[in-house]
């Protein structure tokens, strides 16, 4: 069974549920493609500032896109069904499924659509001189 890891963008929540409701369901309505669906919402961009009481000074800045985590794991995974709404975050962003060999595919596919990346070519630090 292929499993992959692919993380998604859309203009709001309701963009996102109406691709989720793209996937396949019994009779009942209930979800039966075998997938893990996550909700990320709108992703932190810059922390709230708090002063010492506890009480807001800054809020905190949003991105303008809901995030959504896909862990295509059924028997059937048709990644191109999001296609459109596919983002590649250095791997693996701010959330991450269990299943390390799902890891390691998503950064081997990061590093082939974008081998000059820092990720995929990680500078070696100048060594430390000894005294």
């Amino acid at each position: 069974m292929t499993r992959l890891t692919r993380k998604y963008e859309f203009v709001d929540e309701a963009a996102a549920d109406a691709a989720i409701a793209l996937l396949p369901t019994d009779d009942e309505g209930n979800a039966s493609h075998g997938h893990l669906v996550t909700k990320l919402g709108y992703l932190v961009i810059e922390p709230a500032v708090n002063g010492e009481d506890g009480e807001e000074i800054t809020a905190a800045v949003l991105s303008e896109v809901y995030a959504v985590d896909v862990y295509w794991g059924g028997e059937s995974v048709d990644v191109d069904l999001w296609a459109a709404f596919i983002v590649w975050p250095t791997p693996m962003g701010i959330h991450s499924f269990g299943s390390s060999s799902s890891r390691d595919e998503y950064a081997s596919t990061y590093c082939g659509l974008f081998p000059d990346s820092l990720y995929c070519n990680p500078v070696d630090p100048e060594p430390l001189n000894e005294i």
